[in-house]
């Protein structure tokens, strides 16, 4: 599930390409079509990843900017390597002398001029994976986030650009907040442990193929994210799981490790 860590490896994946000359751009995607020229003429500059956004950089102040959704990826192939998903899945594909670099099945690609590409990404909020990240940035953005929930509320980019469903359970679970917490009953420290949480998580796994949130090995991966009915491995108490939220995005938490607040019918 391609989150704010899986973004971080795919522009390290296309790091190669930086300094080639581009040959040519195609791919069903109709930014792919209408900037193959331009795009054709061009070198890479750099690929960086910004939450759950890939930009690639060239010359002549262009940028391509992809948003993987939840089918989406990136691979990148030596020029005459077979490919290991159908070319009818491409939906935007930079070759160079040495390598092409696909995008399959992504539901948001976008190619212009640098600034253009900026301003679509302008709402995000601070990038987990960044050099530099400060939780107190997050917790000003979350005062005006229109977030009913705490689930909601990891979820909402313009706070912090990176999390999906996994970290979003996983960091409830390890900051003992109830998913349906309302976010105006939550303290700034509370929401800065958030924020902080977050950043651990995902800088933590930003180099490894298999995330692990708990520490334990692959046995123990993930503390309650699609661990529906098994016990907490904390506490024992079975996990309990609901689409929760404006988007209805399956959410986990065990009720004994993450209790509602007092006088609450949380479950």
């Amino acid at each position: 599930m391609p989150e704010g860590d899986t973004l971080y490896q795919a522009a390290r994946l296309l790091a190669p390409l930086v300094g080639s000359a581009v040959e040519n751009v195609s791919g069903s995607s109709r930014a792919a079509h209408q900037w193959a020229g331009r795009l054709a003429r061009q070198s890479v500059e750099s690929v960086e990843s910004r939450g759950k956004h890939l930009l690639v950089h060239y010359t002549g102040d262009l940028s391509l900017r992809t948003h993987l959704g939840m089918t989406g990826q990136w691979h990148l192939y030596r020029r005459e390597e077979p490919w290991r998903k159908t070319a009818g899945k491409a939906r935007v594909v930079v070759a160079t002398a040495d390598h092409s670099a696909v995008c399959f099945a992504a539901p948001d690609v976008s190619i212009g001029p640098s600034p253009m590409i900026e301003d679509e990404i302008a709402h995000l909020g601070p990038d987990l994976l960044a050099r530099q990240f400060d939780p107190g940035t997050a917790a000003d953005r979350a005062m005006a986030s229109p977030a009913a929930s705490a689930a909601d509320l990891l979820l909402d980019q313009r706070v912090m650009a990176g999390i999906g469903n996994v970290y979003k359970s996983e960091v409830l679970f390890l900051e003992r907040v109830h998913p349906r917490a309302v976010p105006g009953d939550l303290d700034r420290a509370a929401i800065e442990g958030l924020a902080a949480r977050a950043r651990r998580l995902l800088w933590a796994n930003r180099s490894r193929g298999r995330r692990n949130t708990t520490g334990y090995g692959r046995r123990a991966d993930l503390w309650v994210y699609d661990r529906a009915r098994r016990p907490c491995r904390r506490c024992g108490t079975h996990i309990e799981a609901e689409e929760l939220g404006e988007l209805s995005r399956r959410t986990y938490w065990c009720p004994r490790c993450q209790p509602g607040p007092a006088g609450s019918d949380m479950p």
